[in-house]
């Protein structure tokens, strides 16, 4: 059963429940009322009636006499619509009630002298209440007052007949008003209902309409879910983007080399070459072969710099710089490259083999975007509290529309030019991992033809001396 059915059920319930009690409750209250009105008018009676009987009574009154006496007050309070009878003993001396039988009042004649009697009696859906009682002077003749007291309970029929009514015309009024109720109380929650249907759906967007009350509290908590989970979603998608892009890059480079060396493989096994062709297919068997290896070195840096975790020591900020420069001297030589330092921050607490891949690849970045006599520029200094290496160059630069990219797997600025320098487009992935592993920024400052600065900005992980 619906939230609505089970408000709109409840309040109606309850409505007709408390609606049926009360009606009840003044009902019987007011016939209870009116019977103990008409009781004290009955005694009152009652007793004036016993007096004047009494008073009317001597001793020397015959039977004949008072036979007479009673018939006169029979015909008298007939008209005002009250039975006297009259018994003497258990034998009936002046009666005229045929609508009774008597053997409804029977025990009215056991009534003591002295005593009252008091009874109300139902006969042919008639209604009378009874008192007997004894006369004073005469303890053999016993008085029964009857008075039709049926109006009475034709009013409780009457106000229980209207009771229905009225209950009937609130019923329907109690049952729109409680429909339109219940609609307007669940509607907040029709509307999660909905949202979170469309958010199944895959519509994130959804959200619920601010409020003041708990539905709007549910409704609140509902969005912030919704934000979460449309962020999550963007970034699973995002990710699910990026790593289709990575395996569909992987798959082209892969191949690129794999297609070299099978067509000079064949061309060794089958052609009729010279020995300077076999030597120039040789070589460039080799030049695929040394490719590949350094696509797989490369995503093992990368793997590596994802899963790890950094093991932190103090940095020598020279003796690290001392090292790239033995690792780049014979490449920087050959093609006349010059790499200065400037060491203005001389220690740092980092993971030394990480931040020795991260500064190689942006090195060799380097190195790849410069012409002949160009140079490189490594720094460490402070700047507002925060430990910064840097690495810039005087190359061919990066053009704004694409720094945003240079980051990400497999992505080249000039594809010819990185196939020409055996890159594969996956040394700025690496270092970005590498920053972030040590809650790092990286910040890349690039333009054409004047060439690029990137600084890694540390936040966490500077020790100075």
């Amino acid at each position: 059963m619906k939230l609505r059915s089970k408000i709109f059920i409840s309040i109606l319930l309850v409505s007709l429940t408390t609606l049926t009690i009360s009606s009840y409750y003044l009902i019987n209250r007011n016939h209870l009322d009116n019977i103990r009105r008409e009781e004290e008018r009955s005694q009152n009676e009652y007793t004036f009636l016993i007096n004047t009987l009494d008073n009317g009574i001597s001793a020397q009154s015959t039977k004949e006499e008072l036979r007479q006496l009673f018939l006169r007050y029979l015909e008298y309070y007939k008209t005002r619509d009250i039975i006297l009878m009259v018994y003497d003993g258990k034998e009936p001396y002046a009666v005229d009630f045929p609508e009774v039988d008597p053997a409804y009042y029977e025990s009215l004649l056991t009534v003591k002298e002295g005593t009252r009697q008091l009874q109300v009696l139902e006969s042919q859906n008639r209604h009378y209440f009874f008192v007997s009682g004894r006369l004073t002077k005469s303890g053999d003749f016993t008085i029964i007052y009857a008075r039709d007291i049926s109006a009475i309970y034709e009013l409780r029929l009457q106000s229980i007949y209207l009771s229905l009514l009225i209950a009937a015309i609130l019923t329907l009024l109690l049952g729109f008003l409680s429909y339109l109720y219940s609609r307007w109380i669940t509607r907040p929650i029709e509307l999660l209902n909905q949202n979170a249907k469309d958010i199944s759906k895959g519509n994130y967007s959804v959200r619920n309409t601010p409020g003041k009350d708990e539905f709007s509290t549910l409704g609140n908590a509902f969005n912030q879910m919704a934000e979460a989970v449309e962020t999550h979603t963007a970034q699973l998608e995002e990710k699910a983007k990026d790593l289709q892009e990575f395996i569909d890059n992987l798959s082209h480079e892969m191949n690129t080399p794999l297609t070299s060396i099978q067509g000079y493989s064949e061309f060794l096994l089958k052609a009729n070459a010279s020995s300077d062709q076999k030597q120039r297919a040789a070589h460039n068997i080799y030049i695929e072969s040394k490719r590949m290896k350094d696509i797989y070195t490369k995503l093992m840096q990368l793997t590596l710099a994802r899963v790890h975790e950094p093991e932190l020591s103090t940095v020598i900020i020279s003796d690290l710089f001392l090292e790239l420069k033995e690792r780049f001297f014979l490449q920087m030589e050959k093609q006349e490259i010059a790499l200065e330092q400037e060491i203005e921050l001389h220690q740092m607490s980092l993971d030394y083999t990480l931040i020795l891949i991260l500064l190689s690849n942006l090195i060799k970045n380097s190195i790849q975007a410069l012409p002949s006599g160009g140079t490189i520029l490594i720094k460490s200094y402070q700047d507002s509290g925060n430990a910064i290496l840097e690495v810039s160059d005087n190359g061919y630069g990066i053009s704004n529309d694409k720094i945003n990219d240079i980051t990400k797997p497999f992505y080249r600025v000039d594809k010819s030019r990185s196939r020409k320098t055996g890159g594969a487009g996956l040394g700025l992935s690496i270092c970005k991992s590498i920053a972030n592993l040590h809650h790092a920024d990286m910040v890349i400052q690039s333009e054409e033809g004047l060439g690029t600065k990137i600084q890694v900005i540390f936040y966490k992980t500077v020790t100075t001396s």
